[in-house]
This record gives structure tokens, C-alpha cells and sequence, in this order.
């Protein structure tokens, strides 16, 4: 008896994107929020104590949509830097007019940058909150209707979320599903998926 391969897809909860959702095998949309986070250091006790008692409000307020949290390490973005230095580097071993030490110093360079991207000391912290709408039936006119009850939720949860962090200049973004993908896959192989098409 052969064991059959199994590939990343037969184990991804991910069955593909819709509208600009996510949408899970297990018949759900989902949509992401990321959140800039609030610098502590740079608060009063109070403030900090403050914050924290606004934030267990809003999720005692919104806890019938079942937010989900997430807090993760993610690299630094390079990869515009990362293209131009690429460029220069395939320019350079193309023209017959550039030395060998010069070729030798851009690939160097372009090396270490792409060590930074993936070096987890030069991380930021990101932060996103998963909201999840559940299909009554894996249909169309399902689908469109949880299509509209999640944006009606992410839009709840983006002015709730705004009125705790607006007077800490925090910042939050609905991330397109490519880039809810981008992150959720992050989770999955941390290297490999800051190589964004």
C-alpha cells in the first residue's frame, strides 16, 4: 500500500479569494485589518493603563463578531531596494565594460540586503485583527451575503478600533486579500514569503 503525496494545498484551510476576501475550505470568508501599534514607551503609566482599559472595552463591545487578534513578526519590506539593486547587478554582469571587482561588489551587496530582509533582529512587530463570516450553504447567493455581513462587521470593527487608538496616532488598514494571504502565509514559512510577485 503506497502512501499518497500530500501537498501544501490538501492541508491549507485556504480555498481561494473572492471579492477581495479569503475564502476557507471550510465554506468562510475572511477579511483582515492590520493595526500600527502603539509605541509604550513613550506613554505615562496612565496613558498606558488607559489604553488597555479601552481596548478590553472594544473587545467586550465587539466580542458577538468574534475578532481574532493575531500579533506577529514580520521582516522589513526591501523589495523595491531589493529590484534596483537586482537591476544593477544583472546590468553590470552584461556589460564587458565593468570589472570583475566591481561585479563582484554589487553581488555582494544585493547579498547581504536580501540576508537583512530575512533577518529576524531587523523584524518589526505587526498587528491584525481576523474577522471570519461563515457561510449558511457553499452558494453564490450565500457567498454574497456573507460577502456583505463581513464588510458591514469590518467596518464596524474599523471605527471602534479607530476611536481607542485615534488619539495615539495608531493607524489601521484593510488589507487586500493578496496581502492577507501574504501575511497568512507568513505563518506558514517565514523566509520564503517575503519573496512577493
Amino acid at each position: 500500500m503506497s502512501e499518497k503525496e500530500i501537498s501544501f494545498n490538501d492541508i491549507s484551510p485556504i480555498e481561494g479569494v473572492y471579492s477581495d476576501f479569503i475564502y476557507l475550505k471550510e465554506h468562510a470568508l475572511v477579511t483582515m485589518i492590520k493595526v500600527k501599534g502603539v509605541n509604550f514607551d513613550l506613554l505615562s503609566l496612565y496613558e498606558q493603563n488607559s489604553i488597555f482599559d479601552e481596548y478590553g472595552a472594544f473587545l467586550a463591545q465587539n466580542i458577538h463578531y468574534r475578532p481574532q487578534t493575531v500579533s506577529m513578526t514580520i521582516p522589513i519590506k526591501m523589495g523595491d531596494y531589493l529590484r534596483k539593486w537586482k537591476l544593477q547587478h544583472i546590468k553590470s554582469s552584461q556589460d564587458p565594460d565593468v570589472n570583475e571587482n566591481l561585479r563582484q561588489l554589487r553581488a555582494s551587496y544585493l547579498y547581504e540586503y536580501q540576508k537583512t530582509e530575512t533577518d529576524l533582529s531587523m523584524a518589526v512587530k505587526a498587528h491584525f485583527i481576523v474577522l471570519k463570516e461563515k457561510l449558511k450553504k457553499p452558494t453564490l447567493e450565500y457567498l454574497h451575503e456573507a460577502e456583505i455581513k463581513l464588510t458591514e462587521k469590518r467596518e464596524e470593527i474599523m471605527r471602534a478600533i479607530h476611536q481607542v487608538l485615534n488619539a495615539y496616532d495608531s493607524q489601521q488598514e484593510v488589507l487586500s486579500a493578496n496581502e492577507a494571504l501574504s501575511v497568512l502565509h507568513q505563518f506558514l514559512d517565514y523566509k520564503t514569503s517575503i519573496y512577493q510577485h
